[in-house]
């Protein structure tokens, strides 16, 4: 096999079968790993708040008032507050992209996460004020609640005060996006 047989063999497998090859290959030669290690952090560094932003905005604008309601109100189990259903369903959205930054504060990677946060919280208040349409009337007051429960998601993994502080006031910023 050529070197291009291999490249081109090597782009078939998948997710989890890279994962074990790179596992192997790091278990047989310790001293790629901080090589490894390097590549890894070079290529999930720079998180752009921006393009987060727009991501959770995407999966937020998602959300269809229809379903709400085909969900929500008097059910064979009782009753589904269509108030609360809608921010369920925004929390639904958005745990995708706090998980994402875990990831961020677990490999400390602080500076990423923080970007990752704040485009989170950006996010969830730029679909409040300009997307959610009529989403918005059932969701009342989501985005102080789902910001506010971001931060509290980032303090189980860093209680750093100063960049709580930080956090807070990028929250406050964002929340005024509502009343423009």
């Amino acid at each position: 096999m050529t070197k291009k047989d291999d490249l081109l063999f090597l782009s078939t497998i998948t997710d989890d079968q890279a994962r074990r090859v790179l596992t192997l290959l790091l278990q047989e030669n310790p001293k790629l790993i901080s090589k490894a290690t390097a590549i890894a952090k070079d290529l999930l560094s720079g998180t752009d708040e921006e393009e987060i932003s727009e991501s959770v905005c995407d999966a937020l604008s998602d959300l269809d008032v229809h379903v709400l309601w085909e969900e929500s109100g008097k059910t064979y189990h009782g009753y589904v507050d269509p108030y609360e259903h809608s921010y369920e369903m925004m929390e639904d959205k958005i745990e995708p992209f706090l998980d994402d930054m875990e990831r961020y504060l677990d490999r400390n990677m602080v500076d990423d996460a923080f970007s990752y946060c704040k485009g989170i919280m950006k996010g969830i208040c730029v679909y409040m004020s300009e997307e959610a349409g009529e989403f918005a009337d059932w969701a009342v007051d989501s985005d102080d609640g789902l910001t506010y429960d971001v931060i509290e998601r980032w303090k189980t993994k860093n209680n750093n005060p100063d960049i709580i502080t930080g956090l807070e006031a990028w929250r406050k910023e964002c929340l005024k996006m509502k009343s423009r």
